[in-house]
């Protein structure tokens, strides 16, 4: 047996991930044929299924019959034609212990002696009969969470497999029993001389709560055990190397787990035939992330000396499909809405021997709030053995506010997909309660800083908290004791110490100035429209204020 593997360990500071894949490949008989037997080893389960299966055959395998004996005592075991397999799942629990299978094929061409296979597996004390056939409320909230990046991605959403689910909530006791996130160990392997082992590796893991497809896992560790599965997840998809699990084609099922600290994420994997190009952030995409600040290992800009964090959001393109390789970038380039390129580093397959399908585009600098960006690849690839051309022009737009877009998505899926926007137009609405503790904007509800207040028989607002709902920086000039409002081109120096503030260098005289306010800037609700060259209305009934840009 060979295993193909892939260690990526990521450290962020609530949160490390470890995403590795495992490929199940043929067992060689003879020249004849290859096949492929299980369980091995040691299993969790009392009434494993039992499979003899051909993986590949030179000869036709035209049975005439066949024969399944466990410790010696014939069983009903099924032949399936179409998937030349062998089977049998016990009725009654198997006992704890070493339990021999032999099996005897016979075919119908009399020119080949019949097919025998004899081997053994062992029955663990702590087997369970059957793994919960459902996910719990915590494992249906990080499969939402998972099936709702494939869903604004245009993939199909994962299956919940309760194998898959077992495989990751024993791995994670493991891990949280053994705190390994708090040292140099692997999280992704597991050391036989602790407790709670199953398993060495992926592959005998998966045996162990049978399941014998391809699988890959990511591994999440937080800092606090209060961190919800949600959270590790989102943690893990805006890593550019753990990113790649959740966007293939081959993913079809899913299994999870979170154990205090720990979260185990597990993708059932098949063979996809159909080829797809898939990039991140999706087309369309109005609430992107602005940037990354990096710990993960190995470290996506470590080919890039003099490169600092934080630099700005992954972008990702991956090639899914069976006969799919040589992936080359021959062309990329990333504008921003006035069509300035951005700097990019640049990953692929020749320069990062992490990546096999996939490249990153990684902007320099962290990307403007509430900007359209326009992102294109030209990959050149060898699928089905002939040359091949893939191309993607295609928009998105940053979110104005920090981990909003997660907070939509999450919230309504289908919802956020519908308002998804090739253009990246977006019409951004924020109400400002004049008696409340917090603004809505586009529906999300965020808590202000400081509650807005009364003066001289005027309603003010605080500055930082009116910059965060419109996706503006805000800066303070000591000198000037002005505050420095800035979004894209539209820059405004709100001064504290005369009627008036400046809009892009002109300044301009006004009843209505910002005033400090307790060393924090406030700026008055009837400045707001001339100020944020916004739509401002105010409902009085409400004393609400209501912001559309």
């Amino acid at each position: 047996m060979r295993f193909g593997k892939r260690f990526l360990s990521m450290l962020l500071v609530l949160l490390i991930a470890v995403p590795v894949f495992f490929i199940a490949e043929p067992q060689a008989d003879a020249a004849s044929y290859s096949s492929y037997w299980y369980p091995q080893g040691k299993v969790g389960l009392k009434k494993p299924t039992i499979v003899f299966e051909f993986m590949s055959s030179d000869i036709s395998p035209d049975i005439k019959s066949y024969t399944m004996k466990i410790d010696k005592v014939k069983v009903d075991a099924q032949w399936s034609l179409g998937r030349m397999v062998l089977s049998y799942t016990p009725a009654e629990d198997l006992q704890p212990g070493e339990h021999t299978v032999d099996i005897v094929l016979e075919l119908k061409d009399t020119d080949y002696l019949p097919l025998e296979k004899s081997w053994t597996f062992r029955v663990d004390e702590k087997a369970v009969s059957d793994p919960p056939s459902t996910p719990t409320p915590e494992q249906a909230e990080g499969i939402k969470a998972i099936n709702d990046y494939r869903t604004v991605h245009g993939l199909k959403p994962l299956a919940f497999n309760k194998n898959l689910t077992y495989a990751a909530k024993l791995h994670a006791q493991y891990l949280e029993t053994n705190k390994v996130g708090e040292t140099d160990a692997s999280m992704h392997e597991e050391n036989s001389k602790l407790p709670g082992y199953i398993g060495s590796n992926l592959f005998e893991r998966g045996m162990y709560a049978g399941y014998n497809s391809n699988f890959s896992e990511d591994v999440s560790f937080s800092g606090s055990a209060k961190a919800s599965i949600t959270q590790a997840i989102d943690g893990l998809f805006d890593a550019p190397y753990h990113r790649m699990p959740f966007l293939t084609l081959d993913a079809v099922e899913i299994g999870l787990a979170k154990e205090g600290h720990y979260t185990v994420i597990e993708f059932g994997l098949t063979n996809e035939w159909d080829s797809q190009l898939v990039v991140s952030p999706a087309p369309g995409d109005l609430y992107v992330p602005v940037g990354f600040d990096g710990y993960e290992v190995p470290d996506p800009i470590r080919n890039h000396s003099g490169t600092k964090y934080p630099v700005g959001y992954p972008i990702m393109a991956q090639l899914s499909g069976r006969f799919v390789r040589d992936v080359q970038l021959i062309e990329s380039n990333l504008t921003d809405s006035t069509g300035k390129q951005l700097d990019l580093l640049l990953n692929t397959p020749a320069d990062d021997d992490h990546l096999r399908n996939e490249v990153m585009l990684i902007p320099v600098k962290p990307l403007a709030p509430d900007t359209v960006y326009t992102a294109y690849v030209k990959l050149s690839v060898i699928e089905d053995n002939k040359p091949k051309i893939y191309e993607k022009k295609w928009n998105f737009r940053t979110e104005p506010l920090d981990v909003m877009g997660k907070t939509k998505l999450h919230k309504d899926s289908a919802a956020y997909l519908k308002k998804m926007n090739p253009t990246g137009e977006l019409k951004h609405v924020v109400s400002f309660g004049l008696t409340g503790d917090s603004f809505i904007l586009d529906d999300i509800r965020v808590p202000m800083k400081q509650e807005p207040i009364i003066k001289d028989g005027s309603s003010y607002l605080w500055i930082r908290d009116l910059a965060k709902a419109l996706g503006a920086s805000v800066a303070w000039d000591d000198e000037q004791k002005a505050a420095i409002y800035t979004k894209q081109d539209r820059i405004v120096t709100l001064y504290t110490t005369k009627n008036a503030y400046a809009l892009n260098g002109v300044e301009i005289a006004t009843d209505s100035p910002a005033v400090l306010d307790n060393d924090t800037t406030i700026i008055p609700v009837r400045l707001l429209s001339e100020v944020l060259g916004a739509k401002v209305d105010y409902v009085d009934t409400a004393r609400m204020v209501i912001i559309s840009y």
